[in-house]
């Protein structure tokens, strides 16, 4: 095996992949590919994806492809999770992506799973084409790049009135009556979706908004697409009605179901999600969870005796910051034991899951954050925007719950160090990645609708928690969704945690209490009440510039917080 090998993942069963001379994604590759004249052949992959092990087994063990690939092209391996920057760019609609480029990096064409016989076949006639066809190539190319140049300036557009509406009703038009969930097959959780549905049902007082969404979680928690025996959620479901999954259990999916569960009131689904994270994912030692458990067809169709048997399937214990912060924003919304027609009820795990959130973070920022430098992404791996916009609402939300007296001040160095690193100074908003690696299309400035959302959500927050009215992070919040505006009406559903981040910025309720007991009253009453831990025992609702009289019992805090919602209305 070729020494580059050693650090790939391959599929856990038999298979000759790693005789493949992979490259990993690096100057050296692209240099070889210039100067031996092969075109690269760039394979991303994924720790948990069932067809990126079947290739490996079939396609990649074939000896006919082999030798193809290792005389004609420069192979190149990339893990999906580890840098998420490059499936931006290159992703071909799945897992496994195969991608054949340029020596510098530009895509010449591509598709996702190719069995022994189309991938021979396609190996030699690019091959041939790229030997002969350089003029061609290169006129291709150019035109591709002006067509990526102007997608920044695209994506921005005007808040414009009513853009929640649009995509609440994009939600609405997808939902699926019969099965809950959206759309046909296949069918994926979204998470964002759901939050939308119910934190709108309380901000609209609309009981059918959170009907769909807690029939979506229902179905979804009783049927194929949950682990009936050891619980957590599958990645998604090859059938309308949630009954044949992909095995996969990531870590990234878990973070919004576990929000939406607790917002929906299904404690008894929550607590044997967070029960199966907490038992398979999570390492005791530091607090920190595992990104993902492998498919496993045969050992999920087990019973629990026969599955308490055999070995479970593989957990990848990298630990990728983003998910991690993700998961601990869940993990807080869903810690106080909330009261009220639309939260959860107190549970067992209730009390537990504030502890886990916080060894969570503590570990997390000791192992990731540098002042003024932000967060790294994963054990070798750079941060990119996820990492510090997940990370900076984390520590908004600590600071909120108060986990300590200095998650303030590292909100505001990440949302400084954000700013700084990743920030567009001429149209306001943020780029997916702050620079460095410029291989390939990595040159090309991406602006992500989801990241954007997240960064907004986190600095409106921050914004409120700060209580200074000179504070720069409300107009920063407002020029991220700006600078994506354009995007909404073209995603539909999946613009979703747009809207989520939009509907925050005028509606947001600032509530100033030290009062524990208020402040979980308050965050129950509303999805986008903002906890200020300062002033004394009574709370103080603000909406806007408008701050109603000081209250102490946790209705008149619910009472305030319908007061003060409707002047901003």
């Amino acid at each position: 095996m070729n020494e580059a090998a050693e650090e790939f993942h391959f599929s856990p069963r038999p298979n000759r992949a790693s005789e493949v001379n992979w490259h990993a994604w690096s100057p050296g590759a692209f240099e070889e590919a210039r100067e031996t004249g092969r075109p690269i052949l760039l394979s991303i992959s994924a720790v948990w994806c069932h067809w990126c092990h079947v290739m490996d087994e079939t396609t990649y063990s074939h000896p006919s492809v082999i030798d193809i690939i290792n005389r004609e092209f420069v192979p190149v391996r990339v893990d999906n999770d580890v840098r998420p920057d490059i499936n931006q760019r290159y992703n071909m609609g799945g897992w496994p992506t195969t991608a054949f480029l340029t020596a510098s990096g530009d895509i010449l064409t591509g598709g996702t799973y190719l069995p022994p016989d189309q991938m021979a076949d396609a190996l030699m006639r690019i091959a041939d084409y790229y030997r002969g066809s350089q003029p061609e190539i290169a006129s291709r190319v150019l035109d591709a790049r002006k067509r990526a140049a102007s997608g920044v300036a695209r994506s921005a557009g005007e808040l414009e009135p009513g853009l929640v509406d649009v995509i609440l009703d994009s939600v609405r038009s997808a939902y699926d009556p019969e099965y809950g969930g959206f759309g046909n097959a296949p069918k994926f959780p979204q998470t964002d979706a759901i939050l939308l549905l119910l934190e709108q049902s309380v901000v609209r007082s609309d009981d059918e908004l959170r009907r769909m969404a807690v029939h979506t979680l229902e179905r979804m928690t009783g049927g194929g697409t949950y682990d009936q025996v050891e619980g957590g959620f599958f990645r998604y479901s090859t059938t309308q009605d949630w009954s044949v999954p992909h095995f996969e259990k990531m870590l990234e999916d878990h973070a919004g179901l576990i929000s939406a569960l607790a917002l929906a009131g299904m404690s008894e689904a929550l607590d044997k999600t967070t029960s199966y994270l907490d038992r398979v994912l999570r390492d005791s030692k530091t607090g920190l969870y595992a990104g993902s458990q492998d498919a496993d067809e045969h050992y999920y169709s087990m019973d629990a005796e026969e599955r308490a048997q055999s070995q479970a399937p593989y957990v990848d214990r990298r630990v990728y910051t983003s998910w991690n912060a993700a998961l601990a924003v869940a993990y807080l919304q869903a810690s106080s034991p909330l009261a009220g027609k639309y939260s959860a009820k107190p549970g067992d795990g209730a009390a537990g899951r504030r502890d886990l959130a916080k060894k969570l973070l503590d570990s997390l920022f000791k192992r990731a954050y540098r002042r003024g430098e932000g967060m790294t992404h994963a054990e070798g791996a750079g941060g990119q925007l996820g990492d510090q916009v997940w990370s900076l609402w984390a520590a908004v939300r600590a600071s909120q719950q108060g986990l300590g007296d200095q998650w303030t001040a590292i909100a505001a160095d990440l949302a400084a160090h954000i700013e700084e690193r990743y920030g567009d100074s001429q149209l306001g908003g943020y780029f997916d990645r702050a620079g460095g690696d410029e291989l390939g299309r990595l040159g090309e400035r991406i602006k992500p609708l989801a990241e954007n959302s997240v960064a907004a959500m986190g600095l409106i927050e921050l914004d409120i928690a700060t209580a200074d009215p000179s504070s720069p992070y409300r107009e920063r919040a407002r020029r991220a969704l700006e600078s994506v505006a354009a995007l909404p009406r073209q995603y539909g559903l999946m613009a979703a945690v747009f809207a989520r981040a939009l509907d925050r910025l005028p509606h947001a309720i600032k509530v100033t209490t030290k009062n524990p007991e208020l402040a979980r009253a308050a965050l129950a009453a509303h999805p986008y009440a903002v906890i200020h831990p300062a002033g004394d025992q009574r709370a103080v609702v603000c909406a806007g510039t408008i701050c109603l009289a000081p209250v102490a019992t946790p209705e008149a805090v619910k009472e305030a917080i319908r007061e003060a919602s409707k002047t901003r209305a």
